[in-house]
């Protein structure tokens, strides 16, 4: 199967082995989309989730943040407040690659469930209930450097051979930005798959010239890079999407990223929309968006 993965349908993602995921974001050329989205939170749309609205969109891969994968509900806007869907009906709701955000928090950060952190049991658990992907990272305020996501991505590799890894910071995260480039290496050696980085005007200093140098030192290992948008600026206007999303494409990002601050925990669908279009172009990002056979 040679398809790259924006002409994925669902029977394709069901049967593809973690290196033919790889190969088929790489063949994409720069045009492979993530899309998060916070399930604690209530999606702005009644009767959808809101993994639902990011595939009608034009995710390729949709994360799931805050998921507590020994709890794994995803709500939806109903007259049931306790209204939820399960890790399998998003993934035949949607047709896509699924995974969930697992934070490898330091010792001493003891305020997040269990259920959301990296340990050997929720892992195993993210592949009982059927995640495609992990994303080693952290959220604002919970303290998760470059150096606990690398001991993540050696643990999580492990136990899960077959589990597609993106691992790396897209902000601050509660204890300062890192562009130190030197651990890169590093990443590919433990067994990541995709490594992150901030893109280009997301925060302090990642300049273009930056990100580009970013991406490079991910390509040199072999590694497919991926640039987010995780800084509350998904919620920006349709333009700054726009030109975020070219200086990702000219970066070289295989992958770029829009975070879920927006309405309810995801951007909002314009500028989903506005991210696909820059860099599929209407043939391509009109296809994925309907195509969820």
């Amino acid at each position: 199967m040679k398809k790259r993965i924006f002409d994925y349908n669902a029977e394709d993602f069901r049967l593809a082995n973690r290196e033919q995921l790889v190969e088929a974001i790489r063949h994409s050329e720069g045009r492979t989309i993530m899309v998060e989205n916070v399930i604690s939170l209530t999606p702005p749309i009644d009767m959808v989730s809101g993994p639902e609205l990011a595939a009608a969109f034009g995710a390729d891969m949709i994360t799931l943040n805050c998921l507590d994968v020994f709890d794994p509900k995803i709500r939806i806007l109903s007259e049931d407040p306790d209204e939820h869907i399960t890790i399998e009906q998003v993934k035949k709701l949607t047709g896509r690659l699924i995974g969930c955000n697992l934070e490898p928090i330091p010792e001493g950060v003891t305020h997040l469930a269990v259920g959301r952190t990296v340990t050997e049991q929720t892992v195993k658990r993210a592949v009982e209930i059927g995640l495609d992907y992990v994303m080693l990272t952290g959220n604002p305020g919970n303290c998760v450097s470059q150096e606990t996501i690398l001991k993540a991505i050696t643990l999580v590799r492990s136990i899960a051979p077959e589990l597609l890894i993106v691992a790396g910071k897209m902000h601050a995260g509660g204890v300062g930005n890192d562009y130190d480039l030197s651990i890169v290496p590093a990443f590919a050696e433990a067994g990541a798959d995709v490594m992150m980085f901030p893109a280009a005007y997301t925060t302090p200093g990642v300049s273009p010239e930056l990100s580009q140098q970013m991406m490079s030192a991910v390509h040199k290992t072999n590694m497919l890079g991926m640039l987010a948008i995780g800084t509350s600026q998904e919620g920006a206007t349709e333009s700054y999407i726009e030109q975020v999303a070219i200086t990702a494409k000219a970066a070289g990002a295989d992958i770029v990223h829009i975070g879920d601050g927006g309405y309810s925990g995801i951007a909002p669908p314009e500028n989903i929309v506005r991210l696909g279009l820059t860099l599929r172009g209407r043939r391509h990002q009109f296809k994925r968006m309907a195509n969820r056979r």
